[in-house]
């Protein structure tokens, strides 16, 4: 397996694999520690049940990631984001043996002081290479915002990974080890990134956490001194660092690629890097979390970059063939719109225990006797030439900073809140890319409370039933709802009233 085959050649090369805050840890430590992990889950037996992660940054959250693999275990990594209630549920829907909890408060597992002690009681273990896990294995499984308020699990097996990373190695490589930014939460498919492609190639993880990243000043200390030279985040990201005239080349001299994902990347923002940073690449790329992260690269040119046109999403893996279908599922003429589907080995398995969801999002093609997996994306494209362009989705689901939404998943934990009878939340675009979330509300009853105070409460309440990253920016309270001509809430009208 290319990733624990690289950690040990690393270890022997004597290269950090995880730089942070307060410190570092080597790959012969991270092999280690992985190991011992291993032990500890290979003395349960042999049932396979995941392995639930929760927690942050910690390096530790590595070794057990790796430490799973070893003992031919899934992970599930869970980030601190997650709100208690979508937290318990991962956890019925995925009955894990075990549980890794580093914050040491929020569920029955182990805790920090408990998994120090397995590593030193399993320390020196070494798992045989036919403990790892094997192509069909599922390697972890990363939970996306679904229609129903439930969350969906998408497994990823290690084929599905061994496909993604033979084309992803030379679009991601920056010579011979280097350092790659850290900074995308492991329960955000972007990370894979960072976990197994740098990691399989060998590189440095310069990790920045959520509170380093919400503190401006100390961000770019921390940018300064880290010798990253493969930059991969969210476009959101990178926009907010490029508010400062100092991200620049003299902050990070060594950066030679800029890998964007998860959402669209809009021309200003690759421009700006660009002039900015005349050694470095600008990377767009386009997949979905069912596709293993992504299935697409282009490097943006300065010609793209000024073009008034929006800019593609790149060029398809070899591995990878598309479809773009109309309504009937026929195949569309070049240039036209449509709905894009993926084929190939780096389609997964389909939604973990949701065969109602599979039936419409997943199918299978046989080709001379092989059967591959296929995936509706939802997403409406059109290619010129050999070249995607993203359009949009084709129906309530958005991405916003990077995370991967459904509006009604929003909608629909708003309505569990006993101060609200009704909700409609719609996403704010600003140039062509979806800038925030504002949520329309027709409360239920009267209340004493100031507008603002009432405001305020319920994205308190909403924040205890999903992420931060899903609670809408703005809240307009309403006394009716307009409607259509076919029942449904108007929410052109709703927008045209802000």
């Amino acid at each position: 397996m290319f990733l624990l085959e690289s950690i040990k050649r690393c270890a022997e090369l004597g290269r950090d694999a995880v730089i942070h805050k307060d410190g570092s840890m080597s790959y012969a430590q991270l092999d280690r520690r992985s190991s011992a992990f291993a032990g500890y889950l290979l003395s349960l037996g042999d049932s396979k049940r995941p392995v639930l992660i929760y927690g942050h940054k910690e390096a530790d959250f590595l070794a057990c990631m790796f430490g799973s693999l070893k003992a031919a275990r899934a992970y599930v990594p869970i980030d601190i984001s997650f709100p208690q209630d979508r937290l318990e549920q991962v956890i019925a829907d995925v009955q894990p043996e075990v549980i890794v909890d580093f914050t040491g408060t929020r569920v029955d597992g182990l805790h920090p002081d408990e998994l120090e002690q397995l590593m030193k009681r399993y320390d020196g273990f070494e798992p045989d290479e036919s403990d790892w896990v094997q192509p069909e294995d599922t390697c972890y499984m990363i939970f996306t915002s679904g229609s129903t308020g439930k969350p969906k699990g998408v497994p990823i097996n290690l084929r599905n990974l061994e496909n993604m990373f033979a084309s992803a190695k030379d679009i991601c490589s920056t010579g011979d080890g280097g350092v790659c930014l850290n900074s995308v939460s492991y329960s955000f498919d972007l990370s894979v990134i960072a976990v197994w492609v740098a990691v399989g190639l060998g590189m440095t993880l310069y990790t920045i956490d959520k509170k380093t990243t919400e503190n401006f000043k100390e961000m770019f200390e921390a940018l300064k001194v880290s010798g990253v030279t493969l930059w991969v985040t969210t476009p959101s990201y990178a926009e907010v660092c490029v508010m400062s005239d100092d991200f620049n080349e003299s902050l990070m001299p060594e950066v030679r690629k800029f890998f964007f994902c998860g959402e669209i990347l809009t021309n200003k923002l690759a421009a700006s890097l660009i002039k900015r940073f005349p050694k470095a690449t600008v990377l767009n790329t386009y997949g979905p979390t069912e596709a293993t992260v992504f299935v697409t690269s282009v490097e943006i040119t300065r010609e793209m970059a000024d073009a008034q046109e929006p800019l593609p999403v790149g060029r398809f893996f070899e591995t990878i063939t598309p479809r773009i279908v109309d309504e009937e599922g026929n195949v569309v003429a070049s240039g036209e719109k449509g709905q894009l589907q993926l084929i190939g080995n780096s389609v997964s398995v389909g939604y973990f225990g949701r065969p109602d969801l599979n039936e419409k999002a997943f199918f299978d093609v046989e080709t001379a006797g092989t059967v591959m997996h296929g995936y509706n994306t939802g997403d409406i494209c059109y290619m010129t030439g050999d070249m995607l362009h993203y359009c949009g989705r084709n129906d309530l689901q958005i991405k916003l900073n990077g995370f991967r939404i459904e509006i009604e998943d929003i909608e629909k934990n708003l309505m569990k809140l006993p101060s609200v009878k009704r909700a409609a939340v719609c996403p704010v675009y600003v140039d062509g890319k979806v800038e925030s979330l504002v949520a329309f509300i027709l409360p239920e009853g009267e209340s004493d409370l100031p507008k603002l105070k009432r405001i305020n409460a319920m994205k308190s309440e909403l924040g205890q039933l999903v992420p931060s990253y899903m609670i809408p920016r703005k809240f307009v309270l309403k006394e009716s709802l307009p409607t259509n001509a076919n029942g449904k809430v108007d929410k052109k009208a709703l927008l045209a009233s802000l």
